[in-house]
């Protein structure tokens, strides 16, 4: 069975790298130097995340980001 999650991907502007965290996976990322690697990464991090809760009998939560706005301060 296949489930989806949302995905926050962000470039560092000093290192270059890109950064992908699963918010409904508190602790669930990865980093890569391309995009593509990136997905690669996430992807296999999100499979060990959900092998670990399953062992643990964890719950997982449902996706939860509605979108990104900014903020002017």
């Amino acid at each position: 069975m296949s489930k989806q999650f949302d995905v926050v991907i962000e470039k560092d502007s000093k290192t270059k790298q890109f950064y992908a965290s699963v918010p409904s996976l508190p602790g669930c990322y990865s980093y890569a130097d391309n995009l593509e690697d990136l997905m690669e990464n996430i992807k296999e991090a999100i499979e060990l995340h959900l092998e670990v809760m399953k062992e643990k009998k964890l719950k997982i939560d449902d996706n939860s980001v509605l979108g990104m706005v900014k903020v002017v301060v």
